[in-house]
């Protein structure tokens, strides 16, 4: 099966993309407007890209349907500072709903049931269910197009991390069978960190061509 991305409608371009570049962690966005309105709202379309400076980049592209811009990308031309949490299966279902289209004077935050907890550094507040929290200096935004599904790029700079004690191991670092973080597919599709599906791959030593070492 061959796709020309050029000849097929954006719909059926999201869909296709999506499903096969996954899985995609989920950042949960919080943002305040110039009123102090918070939006909450999950993104896929995001990853880590430098740790010095320690940057993330997430995109609230434009609606498909309808070529509108979400409020995230709202609320952080008026307020460019963001808090980005990672999501996990405990909060899962509450996340989901923030992907609902509430109108744009609603609390997100409060109306899914989550609590606000005040950040450190910058203004929007952070979620306390969630086990990591980033608190992000807006550095840049990047338009990839006017039409609806074009990525709107929100380069952010990592200031402040915040790490639940419940998913760290005895010595301090991350343990991924406390900490069970979520990643989109395609569709209704989605996918959990599970002790049965962990496994670990050292780093390479050597040089192999043919399967045989160097």
């Amino acid at each position: 099966m061959i796709l020309d991305l050029k000849t097929i409608t954006t719909a059926e371009r999201q869909q296709w993309l999506q499903m096969a570049i996954a899985p995609r962690p989920i950042a949960l966005a919080s943002t305040i407007s110039q009123k102090g309105v918070v939006n909450l709202a999950p993104f896929s379309f995001f990853n880590i890209f430098s740790v010095d400076p320690p940057i993330l980049i997430f995109s609230p592209a434009l609606r498909v349907r309808d070529n509108s811009r979400k409020h995230t990308l709202n609320n952080i031309s008026e307020v460019a500072e963001v808090v980005i949490h990672i999501v996990d299966e405990a909060i899962l279902d509450r996340v989901n709903q923030c992907g609902a289209d509430y109108p744009e004077e609603t609390d997100e935050l409060n109306a899914v049931g989550f609590t606000a907890q005040p950040s450190t550094v910058v203004r929007p507040p952070r979620v306390k269910e969630s086990k990591i929290q980033l608190e992000c200096s807006v550095q840049q935004v990047i338009s990839l197009g006017s039409n609806g599904g074009a990525g709107q790029l929100i380069v952010a700079e990592m200031l402040v991390m915040h790490i639940d004690e419940s998913i760290l191991n005895d010595q301090g670092k991350m343990d991924y069978q406390q900490f069970k973080p979520v990643a989109r597919l395609g569709g209704d599709w989605y996918c959990t960190i599970k002790e049965n599906n962990l496994f670990q791959l050292p780093k390479p030593t050597h040089l192999f061509y043919n399967k045989e070492p160097v």
